[in-house]
């Protein structure tokens, strides 16, 4: 059995504040260049740019287990997909990668992003256990309320990232 602290369960604010803190570490050190677009208490399918629509039509996710549950998910566009790629993975924008490069690199930038959150705000509640990063359908439906979503725009496409905590019993 996990060992829990008496400390307080972070609220929604604080948890999307770490989120944020965390998407800027590893996009400023490791991925690409971003800018905040918006801060949305609710999932994002899609939004309005530039008077058309951009669909979200890649989501990698990472769940969290231990005395709050919950799951970061990051979804993008399929350019925003291929551009954050290209900055993990150091190249060019004229290199053409394979769908399995793509999902690696998202899922690899969901448990970066996951792992600083745990650190941030989590693990100071006590032991956390982290899922494997994995890809889901977009617009696949996650357990729980949204703790909020953050937008941005990246050099090609657009990027939400976002945390959910899980109804239920914490360690179930």
């Amino acid at each position: 059995m996990a060992e829990s602290s008496t400390q307080a369960v972070p609220e929604d604010a604080q948890l999307l504040a770490a989120l944020e803190r965390a998407v800027d570490e590893v996009f400023t050190s490791m991925v690409c260049a971003f800018e905040a677009l918006a801060e949305n208490g609710s999932p994002v399918g899609s939004v309005t740019r530039a008077g058309a629509r951009e669909c979200f039509d890649r989501e990698a996710v990472v769940e969290f287990r231990g005395a709050i549950s919950g799951q970061v998910v990051l979804r993008c566009t399929a350019a925003g997909a291929h551009d954050i790629a290209r900055g993990l993975l150091m190249l060019d924008g004229e290199t053409a990668l394979a769908i399995d490069e793509v999902n690696d690199a998202l899922k690899e930038c969901a448990n970066m992003v996951t792992g600083r959150v745990k650190t941030q705000v989590l693990d100071p509640l006590g032991a956390f256990e982290l899922s494997i990063p994995f890809m889901q359908d977009a617009g696949a439906h996650c357990d729980g309320p949204a703790c909020g979503s953050l937008i941005y725009r990246l050099q090609e496409g657009l990027l939400s990232v976002e945390l959910w905590r899980r109804v239920g019993a914490p360690n179930s």
